[in-house]
């Protein structure tokens, strides 16, 4: 190898690998002088134990607005703008993300407060229940819970489908976190174990049992460039709030340390999803992985959100979170597939394996009773020993709490997953996945690529737009896909007038219009006298030409009643259209026709101009080039935008 190519080889991998490797020098060097330098600033003993304040250490009334409601606005938003927009990621089921969101949120927080207050907060003598301040907090909680099974099946279902699914779920996480929480003692400040890793596990196996085995494939699940932009919006409302998440119910010490765990280990979870993103992408950022594995530091340091592990080891937690949750985008969506998991969020990766980390986070720390302030925890009613139990049965209700919330999480799941694959509730098929028209009005310029239209178009421009040859490259690895892109008209005027400048008897000269009437006129004017003006309005016009025709016959009706049979009679009338062979009676027909009848001039006009688009492909979720590309599989397409 020569010198020259050993250079050209370092100075390009320095240019992809720079950045990241940068990154992980200071992230360590972070680490290093937190480490060392930096506490809680709470009061000291003398021997540098923390101080114990009885009177701050107290938990405040249920009914305290002012200490519970900043906490619990945060996390309300959360729920509403964080979850919504985290996934409009879909170019074509952004209505029904956002929007399903609002109704099952909205759904769940009237039914949690319910069962939540006949299983934790029932009142024997008044045969009632409270609701306060920290009832509304508590159903944002298991609020989480929903959305984030409802992640997992994004798309895949319809509106009846998921309320029964919330209806289901909603029972079953309160009962989980009673069991867990009131028996095993089972400490989980930030709610990992109780609501992330439950709400991950009951989505999958929600999921695996509605798709009947069945592999879903479809190019509507994709995103767009505005769709992952709005997406990130929901990312960073959960950033910001995420400290009030795992801090809502914490006090005294425990909420100032909540807070900070959180911030540190969220923001350390940020960085090293840059870098993994980039390291993975040989030196391109992920959006997939931005959007989601930079929330996986708040995930994972949530069971022992409020414990003494030092800023240092919120900061180390946070890094190996976004890590794996990175990781995970990159490798694990397709390994799940082909146990036909479908997981549309990617929530396995988001709340499933950093829930894990943190519940081993909270294992290990039990171990060092100084730390972990178990005894916090402890009530007469826990099993193993009640307000006396040792580090290791501590140790071993941790570990019960994760197991019974998996447990419940996975045949909850699939006994919900079978229940709504009864004929009642009429589960859409692949064709009606990821697709906004199937329960919305939508909008005129929402094309769908089903549609006449959107069927047109596809099969009409690719005999204009496909290449001959393959464009000769390096075989592509699993990976990666190409999109062909022409740079052709973006509307339906600039396609007819494309059509119309391929004709032999035009000249290249003279441009034509830009709008349809321009279109129209121009060509009528080729056909009229010089000598007489013509009429100023569009109907006079066409009326006046065909009068004028010698083939028109009197006793013939003059105009057609409507626009389409008025071209079309103005197009047979021309001489090189034979009798036998009628016009398309709609506009779509007619322009195909034309333009069938043009493609042997194609040889004649330069070659159209092609863009080509390698996309490196991780998740398989979503890709896409200048426009919109296809998963990866696929075969090449064209989207219409805005018409």
């Amino acid at each position: 190898m020569a010198l020259e190519d050993i250079r050209e080889m370092a100075t390009q991998w320095t240019r992809q690998y720079m950045f990241p490797i940068g990154l992980v020098v200071f992230q360590c060097g972070f680490i290093i002088l937190y480490a060392f330098h930096a506490d809680y600033g709470l009061a000291t003993e003398a021997n540098g134990t923390t101080a114990y304040d009885v009177l701050s250490n107290v938990p405040p009334p249920r009914s305290n607005v002012e200490f519970y409601y900043s906490m619990f606005q945060d996390v309300h938003v959360m729920m509403f703008i964080g979850f919504g927009f985290l996934m409009t990621f879909l170019r074509r089921y952004s209505f029904s993300s956002v929007s399903f969101n609002f109704l099952v949120a909205a759904f769940v927080l009237e039914w949690a407060i319910l069962i939540r207050g006949y299983v934790f907060d029932w009142d024997n003598v008044k045969n009632t229940f409270p609701v306060d301040v920290t009832s509304l907090l508590h159903a944002d909680f298991v609020c989480a819970a929903i959305l984030i099974s409802f992640g997992a099946v994004l798309g895949k279902t319809n509106p009846a489908q998921l309320v029964v699914l919330a209806l289901i779920e909603v029972v079953l996480q309160i009962w989980n976190e009673y069991i867990g929480t009131t028996y095993f003692c089972t400490f989980d400040a930030g709610e990992s174990i109780f609501v992330h890793i439950f709400g991950a596990y009951f989505g999958l196996a929600a999921s695996y049992a509605l798709q009947r085995k069945r592999t879903v494939e479809s190019e509507k699940e994709s995103s767009s460039y505005a769709s992952d932009i709005f997406s990130m919006i929901g990312t960073l409302f959960l950033f910001c709030f995420w400290p009030s998440f795992n801090a809502g119910t914490a006090f005294g010490d425990g909420r100032l340390r909540a807070i900070t765990n959180t911030y540190i280990s969220i923001s350390a979870s940020v960085i090293l999803t840059f870098v993994v993103s980039a390291l993975v992408g040989k030196g391109k950022e992920e959006i997939i992985h931005i959007q989601n594995a930079t929330l996986a530091g708040g995930v994972a340091v949530g069971a022992i959100a409020d414990k003494d592990i030092g800023l240092f080891g919120a900061m180390i937690i946070g890094s190996v979170a976004g890590t794996i949750s990175t990781l995970g985008y990159k490798y694990l969506l397709e390994l799940l597939k082909r146990i036909n998991i479908h997981d549309t969020c990617g929530v396995h990766n988001l709340h499933g394996m950093p829930g894990v980390l943190s519940a081993i986070a909270s294992i290990i720390l039990t171990s060092i009773p100084s730390r972990s302030l178990y005894q916090e925890n402890l009530t007469d009613k826990c099993l193993g020993g009640g307000l006396n139990r040792s580090v290791g049965m501590q140790a071993a209700y941790q570990i019960a709490g994760v197991v019974l919330t998996l447990g419940m999480g996975i045949i909850g799941g699939l006994g919900t997953g079978l229940f709504l694959r009864l004929p009642i509730f009429a589960t859409p098929d692949n064709d009606s996945y990821f697709d906004d028209s199937l329960n919305w009005h939508v909008p005129k310029d929402f094309v769908a690529e089903d549609s006449a239209l959107g069927t047109l178009m596809k099969n009409l421009m690719p005999n204009q737009m496909k290449l001959d040859e393959t464009p000769e490259e390096q075989p592509q690895n699993a990976n990666t896909i190409e999109v062909i892109q022409e740079t052709s008209p973006r509307n339906l005027v600039g396609l007819m007038g494309k059509t119309m400048n391929q004709r032999p008897n035009q000249t290249q000269d003279e441009p034509l219009p830009n709008n349809l009437i321009g279109l129209m006129s121009k060509t009528i004017n080729q056909n009229q006298t010089q000598e007489e003006p013509l009429p100023n309005n569009l109907i006079g016009l066409m009326g006046k030409t065909i009068n004028q025709n010698s083939n028109q016959s009197q006793e013939e009706p003059l105009l057609p009643s409507n626009l389409i049979g008025l071209m079309g009679k103005t197009m047979n009338q021309k001489s090189n259209q034979s009798p036998e062979e009628p016009l398309p009676s709609n506009l779509i027909g007619l322009m195909r026709g034309t333009m069938n009848q043009n493609l042997n001039n194609i040889n004649e006009e330069p070659a159209p101009e092609y863009s080509v688009d390698t996309v490196h492909n991780p998740g398989a979720r979503r890709s896409y080039g200048q426009n919109h590309l296809p998963k990866r599989g696929s075969s090449p397409s064209i989207y219409i935008e805005r018409l």
